[in-house]
């Protein structure tokens, strides 16, 4: 069977997701793309440089926030369910490549955080690449924020940084609360971000 370079990324992910990147040898991730170890080394020749090109592609590139919302001017409200949505459609997408096999029966959310883990073990200056993704998130928060407090939909004494905050650490720790079981509850996140709009609005 013919296997292209986008093929073994996809394979590798479900690999690296599922097991520890020590144990997931060259021979483990060319056997679950259908391929010898020769065939495999000829996409990439070390396991690091494997790794990096998963991460790449459905972390720092997946996370990226013009890859993951669709935002449209409107209320604040409206903007919650609009991240509601980006984060609903990323699921789905890494869902559909996760949940082909689960040999510990956990969420495709968890493999996903067991990924992520293991980044920022072996990924070159994964720090600052973390790093990144995570001010991206906190200064989105904040733009909108400042929006809806300009707008007069929120109290004018709300802190914007401090809201950033509690919204995007609300989201992530659901997200990673909820991995540890059935996955990311869609309703229950609407439900948590929809209360705090409604603790600081005007």
């Amino acid at each position: 069977m013919f296997t292209n370079r986008e093929e073994v990324l996809e394979k590798a992910l479900q690999v690296f997701a599922k097991m520890n990147y020590e144990k997931a040898t060259q021979m483990e991730i060319a056997k679950a793309c259908g391929l010898s170890k020769a065939g495999l080394v000829y996409y990439f020749p070390f396991k690091l440089d494997l790794f990096v090109a998963v991460v790449d592609k459905y972390i720092f590139h997946t996370q990226q926030l013009e890859n993951k919302f669709q935002f449209t001017a409107g209320s604040f409200p409206e903007f919650i369910d609009q991240y509601i949505a980006g984060v609903e459609r990323t699921m789905n997408n890494l869902g559909r490549l996760l949940d082909n096999s689960n040999p510990y029966g956990c969420s495709f959310n968890f493999y996903y955080y067991h990924l992520l883990m293991q980044v920022r073990l072996y990924y070159p200056n994964a720090e600052k690449k973390i790093a990144d993704i995570f001010k991206q998130n906190y200064q989105l928060w904040e733009s909108a924020i400042q929006r809806a407090k300009e707008n007069g939909e929120i109290r004018q004494d709300v802190d914007v940084e401090e809201a950033a905050s509690m919204f995007w650490q609300v989201f992530f720790g659901i997200s990673f609360e909820h991995s540890f079981f059935q996955g990311l509850n869609i309703k229950q996140l609407a439900k948590k971000l929809h209360f705090i709009y409604s603790l600081i609005k005007a």
